[in-house]
This record gives C-alpha cells, structure tokens and sequence, in this order.
C-alpha cells in the first residue's frame, strides 16, 4: 500500500514538472510600452540627436513593441522594457558616422544586449524607424568676460581662468565667430553686497555660452565656473541744500565781551552742495545729521575786528564734502562796553 502511495505522489509531481515546463515553454505573444533612449556616453567623441523630435535633444522615443516568446522568456523581456533601453551610436543597428541616419527600430532591439540572450523575437514595433543626427564633437578655448558697468567699477576686471575649453559638436562649432565669448554674469544681488572701494573676487560664477550657439544642451565646458575680481567704485551722491544756516563760534571766554552782528542776507548760506558716499548723504537728507555753516572766531579777529570772513562746513558725515559758491559772511565786532550801574 505504502508503494503504491509513493509511486502515485512521484506521477503526480512529474506530471506538474512536466506541465509547468511546458508552459514555460510554450510561446506566447504580447504587447507593450518600450522607451528607447538614444544617448551619447561620457567622454565619447561623437554626440546623438533626434531632428524630427520635439525635444532634439532628449534622445527619447516612445514605442509599442509586439514580442512573442516562451512566458518565462516574456516575463524577463517585460522586466527589461520597464526601464529606458540607452541606445549609443556604433551599437548593433546604430551608425557611427557622422550625419543623419534612418534607424530601424526593430533592428536595434532585436540587438540589443539587454534582450538579445532572453530568446524573444520582436514581432512589431511602432514607429518602426527614428531619424538620429550623429555629430562629431569638436574642442574649442574660448575667452570669458565679465560684464559690469563701467561707471560701477574701478581698474581691471579680471576672470580667472582668462579662457575655458568648450566641447561642442562641429556643427555648432562652426556657428562661433572670432568676436564669440563666454560670459561670467555677476548677480546683482551678490554685486550689491560687494564692499565698494576694496578689492574682491567672487568665486564660483557661472558661465553662458555665446549667442551663436542653438544646442546649448550639447556643450560641455571645462571648468564650468570662473572666479572674478573687480573693486567696486565707492557709490557717492550729489545734492543741493537750498539755505544752511550760519552759527558764529567764540572760545567760551569770548561771549561776554563782544557784541557781534550779522546782516539779516548773510545769515544763511545758500545753494550749498554736498557729495560724498550714498550713507553720508542719506543722513543729510534725512537730518539724522543736521549741515551748518560755522563762523569761528579767534582771539586776533575779534580785536582786529574783521569784517567779513568764510565760513566752514564742519561735522559732516564722513567722506562727504561741502561747497558753496559765495561762503563768506559780513560782520559787525564791537567790544561791549561794561555797565557801570550799581
């Protein structure tokens, strides 16, 4: 009895071996998304594009592609076309030449390292060809310039490298001129934050490919980022205060003994400028610094009794200047006469 249990389980389980193998093995066909991508491997020579493509650059074609084979072989090519298949140009269905090529989409796949060993035939695929534009990449030394306003900068601009290597295929290397540059643009929020008057560099600014070029997507450049230095012109401001008034200035020993007037005209200083850098100027305008015209007199003056003398233009912010076109002031000194009443 015991044999006969043991003979009939060995039956039942070849059985399904044998049923399992065969339908592992029996061909099935199916359908689906397959996303080839053709690229352009790193440090390689030549460079691939899609001209008919909406995004040239991308590489990207979406297919529908009909593949028959065993389920387990079906199950594995299904794995595969999850992922983008990358397409480089000298593989299997792919031309390495420069120039535009016709590829057959089914060619290519039917190659392809990552289905040729699973044992599926590609039965259909749509489109059944893409148009590839293959490019040889040429390397050029191209000079770097940081534009800043003239007027903002004092001396030399200098970028450091003077020159970086552009690697770009021929056809876009053949759009550059003599007069083609790469530009370092400053920021302007990182120019505003500069120190004027003192010289800096600003690390690390990336660079923009000239105008000429159409496929900026293509372009490598070694280094990627400059380094400019530059000193920014100390910022200064101009403005006229229409009156300022005059303050006559005496050594404290002094007030008592003289009687000093001054003609009602000239007790203001009128149309004074003022330049000097931006903060000083603020100050004045908004009078957190208040601008007076000071008449100092010494000892020697007030008994020589001068009659007209300039005034200066003293505590003013720092950096900031004062001018006026007519400063000078008549006066009248006379020495007080003491009151001898009791």
């Amino acid at each position: 009895m015991l044999a006969f249990l043991r003979n009939t389980l060995i039956v039942i389980v070849i059985t399904c071996l044998v049923w399992l193998f065969a339908e592992a093995e029996s061909l099935r066909t199916t359908q689906g998304p397959a996303e080839i991508v053709f690229v352009t491997e790193t440090g390689s020579d030549r460079v691939v594009t899609l001209p008919d493509a909406t995004d040239k650059l991308s590489g990207r074609v979406m297919a529908q592609v009909e593949i028959e084979g065993s389920a387990a072989s079906i199950d594995k090519a299904e794995r595969v076309l999850r992922r983008p298949l990358r397409v480089t140009p000298g593989m299997d269905g792919v031309p390495r030449d420069a120039g535009e090529r016709l590829v057959r989409l089914q060619e290519v796949l039917r190659s392809h390292p990552d289905l040729r060993q699973l044992g599926i035939t590609i039965r259909k695929i749509d489109p059944p060809e893409v148009r590839i534009a293959i490019d040889e990449i040429d390397t050029r030394e191209l000079k770097v310039i940081a534009p800043v306003e003239r007027e903002e900068v004092e001396g030399a601009v200098e970028v450091r490298p003077a020159t970086v290597k552009v690697s770009l295929p021929r056809s876009q290397a053949k759009l550059l001129t003599d007069s083609s540059v790469l530009t370092a643009a400053l920021d302007p929020d990182v120019i505003r934050s500069l120190t004027r008057g003192r010289r800096q560099t600003v690390p690390g600014v990336t660079l923009s490919l000239p105008p000429e070029i159409t496929l900026p997507g293509v372009v490598a450049l070694e280094p990627r980022t400059v380094d400019v230095s530059l000193t920014m012109r100390a910022q200064v401001r101009t403005i006229k205060i229409p009156t300022v008034p005059v303050h006559v200035r005496l050594a404290p020993a002094e007030l008592g003994t003289w009687d000093i007037e001054i003609p009602e005209q000239d007790r203001f200083i009128t149309d004074v400028v003022c330049t000097g850098p931006f903060e000083g100027i603020a100050a004045l305008e908004d009078r957190t610094v208040t601008l007076v015209a000071t008449l100092p007199l010494s000892f020697e003056e007030l008994e020589r009794g001068v009659t007209s003398k300039e005034v200066v233009f003293l505590d003013l912010p720092p950096g900031v200047k004062a001018e006026a076109v007519t400063r000078s002031v008549r006066l009248t000194i006379k020495r007080r006469v003491a009151d001898k009443t009791p």
